[in-house]
């Protein structure tokens, strides 16, 4: 418990510390004014992974969520303290005494990217094909919703099946964004070919695997705070190379420095390193019912793991996480056990669970004897083909051998990888999540029956109906311990093995103003330009 609290006080501090981060990085060195941005110039952001479809109903990766901040807004968005915060709505809900009716009053006169008016009957088509469209992965972070009814031009009216807290904080993510409705009827399904939203930017081309740039945008309602004429977003997938890019001056801001990089960085005199503790997690998603690919019918694979609980959890504790934290990303992030992040003020609900960030090898050997089954244990485990994941793959491969598991490490590109998991074609899969400042969006669509994101294949009523009842209450005491309990769950269940929260690093360029990261981890350049 001393480990918890010491950690909670110092991560909640360091919380609070990222607004101040991101504004020292605006204001330059030595807390001086901010500088003027000029107007015109191209920014190059170096992109640590491809993101996968430009389309707001059905994308899922991160750095996607990074190139839709320039080019999608939302009924909702953080501020730099993790506050929700109006975007295209023009307040906060107004919410019926049952909770059942959310009235949102829109902003006016605000137009998308094709010239076609932004309007409640614009919102009430985007809400309704994040529902309705096939391979949907907002379809479940807004399922609550029963129907949407466009009251007027500018105001919108949702109609709920039940209570469901997280709500707002669903619109301020991915469901919130809103796409013209004229490009959704040309394009359809193809909308991520040439996406239209309302944004400080437009998209202008994608060529795969190497850059995708967006324009400014002459129809967006605040372009006079918009001073760059473009933004190129490059696939830097090896992390040494997104380095030396940038100290060439080649690219301008760097996504997530890996660790062993920071300290270079920090003393090149061109450079400004933003450290931005997040409310994501990292970990291993294990396949234990995925068998006809996410969503249909989910049947246990059959695999050792699959199998048995035990095995998972002898798995687990084979792993030793302050070592992986030490010696893959010298000691720069927060070893833990859960979804929840310490920056997230539902950190509380972690209090007094069970979290060994040390290998408990005896106890981990002693649970593979008693299952019975024959060692080596074979597990196949996908990682990304960077440099730092094989580091981890590797460091995992070693402490889990001596427990009797067997680990075959299988470096797939990050899209294909995702798109495999969804199909079910994979034991064990390294990946993680850039977190939500509500809860259910970290728990929910990962290991609920009716998960978008369930690709573990993981179904137990029991953690359904906690979940499902924690979306409906209304306080956040009876949210806190029906979220503790579901943890319980998840932690015993184990379909996934959460390994640590990142400690994100992101490298700018000194000659350029008005790039901010908060605590989400992404990368905040609309408003940014360059001086002198």
């Amino acid at each position: 418990m001393t480990r918890k609290h010491a950690v909670r006080a110092f991560w909640l501090g360091a919380a609070c510390a990222v607004a101040a981060l991101g504004l020292a990085v605006a204001a330059g060195a030595g807390g001086k004014a901010t500088p003027q941005p000029k107007n015109g110039g191209t920014l190059v952001i170096g992109l640590a992974e491809e993101p996968d479809a430009l389309d707001p109903t059905l994308a899922r990766t991160f750095v996607g969520r990074i190139v839709f901040l320039h080019m999608c807004e939302k009924l909702y968005d953080l501020d730099a303290k993790l506050h929700i915060v109006p975007q295209l709505a023009a307040a906060l809900p107004q919410v019926s005494k049952d909770k059942l009716t959310y009235t949102i009053k829109l902003r006016s006169g605000v137009k998308f990217n094709d010239g076609t008016p932004f309007n409640a009957a614009a919102v009430k088509t985007s809400l309704e094909r994040h529902l309705t469209l096939k391979g949907s992965t907002r379809a479940s972070e807004i399922s609550p919703i029963a129907s949407v009814d466009a009251n007027g031009a500018n105001t919108v009216v949702l109609h709920l099946k039940t209570p469901f807290s997280p709500l707002t904080a669903q619109l301020a993510d991915r469901a919130g964004m809103i796409m013209s409705p004229k490009a959704i009827e040309s394009l359809g399904d193809k909308f991520a070919t040439n996406p239209v939203c309302v944004g400080p930017f437009s998209f202008k081309e994608r060529v795969a695997g190497d850059h995708i740039t967006l324009v400014k945008s002459n129809d967006y309602y605040a372009k006079a705070k918009v001073h760059l004429a473009q933004i190129v977003f490059r696939i830097l997938t090896d992390p040494n190379a997104r380095t030396q890019n940038l100290r060439a001056g080649d690219i301008q801001v760097l996504d997530r420095v890996q660790s062993t990089d920071v300290p270079t960085l920090q003393k090149t005199s061109s450079v400004a390193v933003i450290k931005t503790p997040t409310i994501g997690y990292q970990g291993l998603t294990l396949n234990i019912g995925n068998k006809n690919g996410l969503l249909k019918p989910y049947s246990n694979v059959g695999t050792p793991l699959a199998k048995s609980q035990f095995l998972r959890t002898a798995f687990d504790l084979a792993l030793d996480r302050t070592a992986i934290n030490k010696v893959v990303f010298n000691g720069l992030n927060l070893p833990d056990c859960y979804p929840i992040s310490p920056v997230s003020p539902w950190y509380v609900t972690t209090k007094g669970l069970e979290c060994k960030l040390k290998a408990d090898m005896a106890t981990a050997q002693k649970l593979v004897k008693a299952s019975g089954m024959q060692t080596p244990i074979k597990v196949t485990l996908t990682i990304a083909t960077d440099p730092v994941a094989a580091r981890l793959g590797q460091v995992i491969q070693s402490m889990v051998k001596p427990a009797g598991f067997d680990v075959e490490l299988k470096p797939t590109e990050f899209v294909a990888s995702l798109n495999a998991a969804d199909a079910g074609r994979f034991d064990a899969f390294n990946v993680g999540w850039s977190g939500r400042v509500d809860p259910d969006g970290n728990i929910y669509g990962f290991v609920t029956t009716p998960g978008t994101l369930n690709d573990s294949g993981f179904s137990d009523p029991k953690l359904d109906y906690i979940l499902n009842g924690a979306r409906k209450s209304v306080t956040d005491k009876a949210r806190t311990t029906l979220y503790t309990a579901a943890m319980k769950i998840i932690h015993r269940q184990r379909p996934l093995i959460y390994l640590y929260h990142p400690v994100n690093y992101y490298g700018v360029s000194k000659k350029v103003t008005g790039v901010v990261v908060y605590g989400d981890g992404l990368i905040r350049a609309y408003n940014a330009g360059y001086v002198g």
